[in-house]
């Protein structure tokens, strides 16, 4: 039962088909309230300008009370988007992840009992609450951060942009030479994460395993050995999660590096600009919030790759469910018994039978008798 084989976009495709597309205008009006957010910081940093060269350097009165009506403004309408679009994201993310889980159960229960013979009962009880609460970041974390993110992206760059282009290219030369190394931690993220739900599943059927079988581990005196079999598997499961969180924390560590690159440069070349009287210390100001701003929605967007990753990882086995098939069917027209069923025997005839490799009937020949009880 494993997806790791599945294509992304296919699973992309099949994700948005059963489960997403009745939602779309629900998401659709939660997006246009994030590009809201996300457009209030340019326009937040865009009248840091007026605010020094009218106010603090001009000493003009008259902009005051205009300039703070609209910095209150611009925070005002930021909150209410925010509050908004979290509240709908959420309800839609725990709607289709209950959805899932639903059809889950529902389509695991008509698999042949061969599949519960290969799977543990703590990775099929991981599988259906682990992985499809795994999958709600999507839209609490990723659609949020690439909508909102994305749109406060644009708008301060376009506002850097508006003060000096040449302070914005200083600002984010570095960005490219750090890309391969940030692929490289978003691949790893990914391996690391599905081996962490694998491990975390183990430990669930460890305990299943323990609770079911209390009586018998007293009976026996093997209290040391489960507990030692848990912790084993719980040191696991902190190791596997440790690599995807440390991979995940290396990709934001990089986007500080290019932001801390970025900044010297500017400081240098912009404050000797501002000394030779090119720039207003206004201009300074706006371009400086604008790319101290940039960057918090820009480590978010490098959080989402890992996030992006980690739900991957989770919808990969929820789809390698979703893609076994019962084998054992009945048939499309079945024939009615020669007799009725009150006065009808059962009769077995040299029959042999299996769940995967292990054999349950050998050759087997037996009549169980109508009307009476028949144990095997």
């Amino acid at each position: 039962m494993s997806g790791a084989g599945t294509k992304p976009r296919s699973i992309a495709r099949w994700l948005w088909r059963d489960y997403v597309r009745a939602h779309r205008f629900g998401l659709a009006l939660a997006v246009f309230l994030m590009t809201v957010e996300g457009g209030m910081l340019g326009a937040l940093s865009w009248m840091i300008k007026p605010m020094f060269d009218e106010i603090f350097t001009a000493q003009n009165r008259g902009a005051i009370v205009w300039v703070a009506i609209g910095v209150a403004g611009v925070f005002a309408i930021r909150a209410l988007a925010a509050f908004s679009h979290r509240v709908m994201m959420v309800k839609i993310g725990q709607q289709i992840a209950a959805r899932l889980q639903g059809d889950m159960v529902r389509h695991m229960l008509r698999l042949d009992s061969a599949f519960f013979q290969k799977n543990a009962p703590g990775t099929l009880i991981e599988r259906v609450r682990g992985d499809s609460q795994a999958v709600t970041m999507l839209w609490e974390q990723v659609l949020a951060a690439l909508a909102r993110d994305v749109v406060s992206l644009f708008a301060l760059l376009g506002v850097a942009l508006w003060v000096d282009w040449r302070w914005t290219l200083i600002a984010i030369a570095a960005g490219p030479l750090l890309m391969l190394p940030i692929n490289a931690l978003q691949r790893h993220v990914r391996r690391a994460s599905g081996a962490s739900r694998d491990e975390a599943a183990q430990i669930s059927t460890r305990l299943d395993e323990a609770f079911h079988g209390i009586n018998t581990i007293k009976l026996t005196g093997t209290e040391a050995r489960e507990r030692g079999r848990i912790a084993e598997g719980i040191d696991r499961f902190m190791q596997t999660h440790l690599r995807a969180q440390t991979a995940q924390a290396g990709i934001l560590a990089m986007i500080d590096i290019i932001a801390a690159l970025g900044f010297f440069g500017v400081l240098v070349y912009g404050g000797l600009q501002i000394i030779d009287g090119e720039k207003t210390v206004g201009e300074f100001m706006s371009f400086f919030t604008a790319m101290a701003l940039i960057f918090d929605p820009l480590r978010r967007i490098g959080n989402v790759s890992g996030a992006w990753q980690t739900a991957l990882a989770s919808l990969e086995r929820l789809r390698a469910v979703f893609d076994e098939a019962p084998t054992i069917l009945s048939p499309a027209q079945p024939r009615p018994a020669p007799q009725p069923i009150a006065q009808a025997d059962i009769t077995l005839d040299d029959v042999t039978f299996s769940y995967g490799d292990a054999t349950v009937l050998n050759h087997l020949s037996l009549t169980a008798r109508a009307g009476k009880t028949t144990a095997l």
